[in-house]
């Protein structure tokens, strides 16, 4: 337990942000809220579309298949 910077309440350390409690953390903004919205239906993810499987050989990533960084070494075969 360690006193908040703020207010001095004491707060278990693994509960305090920069030092200082959670709720004089949330007073100054130091972590943020959520707020419902009540939103109801689609949210823009249910919108896409299925993805198709990855078809990815590589093969359009040539900087991936380089095993020297784009540099040759002399002497290898």
């Amino acid at each position: 337990m360690r006193p908040c910077r703020r207010c001095g309440h004491p707060t278990r350390v693994d509960r305090m942000v920069q030092g200082y409690g959670r709720n004089c953390a949330a007073l100054l903004g130091l972590i943020g809220g959520t707020v419902d919205t009540g939103h109801s239906g689609p949210d823009l993810l249910d919108l896409l579309e299925v993805e198709p499987e990855d078809s990815c050989d590589g093969g359009d990533r040539p900087a991936d298949n380089d095993l020297f960084g784009g540099r040759r070494r002399i002497g290898l075969t």
